[in-house]
């Protein structure tokens, strides 16, 4: 294995103008980079990022002196570094500092053995696949935003198509014209992930306006309706406030209920705050045809994603690499999670950068779907023609 000669960070800046870090990893003269997103609807027990300034200098005093010489494999260098750390929540070298190596030497293993980044992932996950040729993916897109992401829209953080297409390449250029079709309701501004914003408060109104160009086009057999709600920014400690209503979990509960039946949504995010494990589990018994999906809940964390399978909570997770911050972990995380029968879904965050990673992780992991906004920046864009390209290429070996 060839040994690592150089690692570097640098600060860069992110979709919402706020600086981040980009890392870049040397091994035998090749080169692998990763940026590291933020989100700004962030879990309590999410892993801490540092500051752009802290986390540079702690790759350049700390990290580079103790792994310039060790050898190129991703899973060593993070079982490193997770040991230097010390930290249950990396708080010592930061989560976004670690993963940025992290990512960083699994793009050079990937150079140096001569494989797409996808398809050297691939190789450490356990989903079974009966055609690794085929990509069998949910592109689930955000089409309208709300909550933190869109500051006097709705309270609702998220509201998506949930495409399933003859193909991946049909799924996401069939998003890409419903949100085009969108801007007819929406017109002016659009949030951190690229979604048009209502320029008054109504948590229904989008979906309407949602189900009314999918019934135009007659695509209901591919485009459904899914929420990411973002329930614990509403939670006051007692109750949920939605408009202008105080709720409690029972009767947010029950306003699930008739929001499913109304609109046919098939996907719910975050529904409770992230604490509330029987609320979850209650409305994953009640409700028909709808994957209930812990983000806050589990936080791309081992042991809260244990707990969330064990309650019966949930049916889906949201796995974001920033929430835990190695590689390796994620790796773990999905295969558990998949192995328990839970459905993956692979998450950028509202702070992006045009780093592709989670493009080719969401193909090797076999994931059920992708979650990367709105087709309507250049950061988002990037995920989408990383799919894109991801697609053809695979085509082109049939």
């Amino acid at each position: 294995m060839d040994k690592i000669s150089n690692v570097r960070g640098r600060k860069i800046l992110n979709s919402r103008g706020i600086p981040t870090i980009e890392v870049e990893v040397e091994a035998k003269g090749v080169r692998g980079r990763a940026s590291i997103p933020e989100g700004k609807s962030v879990g309590k027990y999410e892993a801490v990022s540092l500051p752009p300034e802290e986390a540079i200098e702690n790759i350049r005093e700390k990290i580079a002196p103790a792994i310039i010489g060790k050898e190129a494999n991703f899973k060593e260098i993070d079982r490193e570094l997770i040991k230097m750390d010390g930290t249950e929540n990396k708080s010592n070298l930061g989560a976004n500092t670690i993963l940025g190596i992290s990512l960083a030497c699994a793009r050079v293993q990937a150079k140096l053995e001569k494989k797409s980044l996808f398809d050297f992932l691939s190789q450490f996950f356990s989903s079974e696949s009966e055609d690794k040729k085929e990509i069998d993916l949910t592109v689930l897109m955000n089409i309208v935003n709300g909550g933190m992401h869109a500051f006097g829209g709705p309270d609702i953080q998220e509201y998506h198509i949930v495409i399933k297409g003859e193909n991946l390449e049909e799924s996401i250029f069939l998003g890409a014209e419903i949100y085009r079709e969108m801007r007819k309701f929406f017109k002016g501004n659009i949030g951190d992930e690229g979604g048009l914003v209502p320029r008054f408060n109504d948590n229904q109104f989008p979906l309407e306006a949602i189900s009314r160009v999918i019934a135009e086009k007659q695509v209901r057999k591919k485009v459904r309706l899914g929420l990411d709600v973002a329930a614990s920014q509403l939670f006051d400690g007692e109750k949920y406030k939605l408009g202008q209503a105080l709720l409690s979990p029972q009767a947010l509960l029950e306003f699930y209920l008739r929001l499913s039946k109304k609109f046919d949504i098939v996907y719910l995010e975050d529904p409770f705050c992230e604490d509330d494990y029987n609320s979850f589990t209650i409305l994953k018994e009640k409700i028909e045809g709808c994957l209930i999906v812990g983000d806050d809940l589990t936080v791309t964390h081992f042991e809260k994603t244990k707990k969330a399978i064990e309650e019966e909570a949930i049916s889906g997770i949201v796995v974001k690499p920033n929430q835990v911050g190695t590689l390796s972990e994620v790796i773990d995380i999905i295969n558990f999670a998949q192995k328990k029968g839970i459905k993956v879904i692979i998450s950028h965050r509202s702070g992006e950068t045009n780093d592709s990673f989670i493009a080719d992780l969401a193909v090797a992991c076999g994931a059920w779907g992708i979650k990367t906004g709105a087709p309507a920046r250049g950061e988002e864009v990037a995920k989408y023609n990383r799919l894109l390209e991801i697609y053809y290429e695979k085509k082109s070996q049939d």
